[in-house]
């Protein structure tokens, strides 16, 4: 008798275990593999800009990290197909030298908030073939309207 109890005791504590590990270890991330190809892209890119010393490194922590998924939303294969390319468009410029978007004709056209190529590769959102990364969309600064007038938490505008 003393056995069946030991062993019913141990089956249902096994069986709340169970339970209560999977309730607890789901998972509803969004765009994994999404979030594995952009940043392969930048760890590769990276490396032209000194951002990134041992690229295959850099895959593996990513494709770790990623298994949170993307935060905002999940693109589709031709979003995440553009974002990839800029970044890796905005390397090459990098290992040929080339620094300034302006003279990187791999860019040419591309809408961005960014001046130097290397910001791609470390900041992708800001260039609209990644916005979807950013919690809001890219707005490149338009020279012939001056910049919004910055407010202060408490809705006062600052000098």
């Amino acid at each position: 008798m003393m056995r069946l109890r030991r062993l019913a005791s141990a089956t249902l504590s096994f069986a709340l275990t169970f339970a209560v590990v999977q309730a607890g270890c789901g998972t509803d991330a969004v765009g994994v593999d999404e979030c594995r190809d952009i940043e392969n892209a930048r760890c590769e890119a990276g490396a032209h800009c000194g951002l990134v010393d041992d690229v295959e490194a850099c895959k593996r922590f990513y494709r770790d990290q990623c298994l949170h998924g993307l935060t905002h939303s999940r693109p589709g294969a031709p979003q995440v197909t553009a974002c990839t390319q800029t970044i890796l468009d905005a390397g090459e410029c990098a290992q040929q030298g080339v620094t300034s978007i302006a003279e990187c004709t791999a860019l040419t056209g591309r809408l961005t908030v960014h001046t130097a190529v290397c910001d791609v590769v470390l900041k992708p959102q800001g260039i609209q073939a990644c916005e979807f990364l950013a919690a809001q969309p890219v707005v490149a600064p338009d020279a012939a309207s001056p910049p919004p007038e910055a407010s202060l938490p408490d809705g006062t505008a600052s000098d």
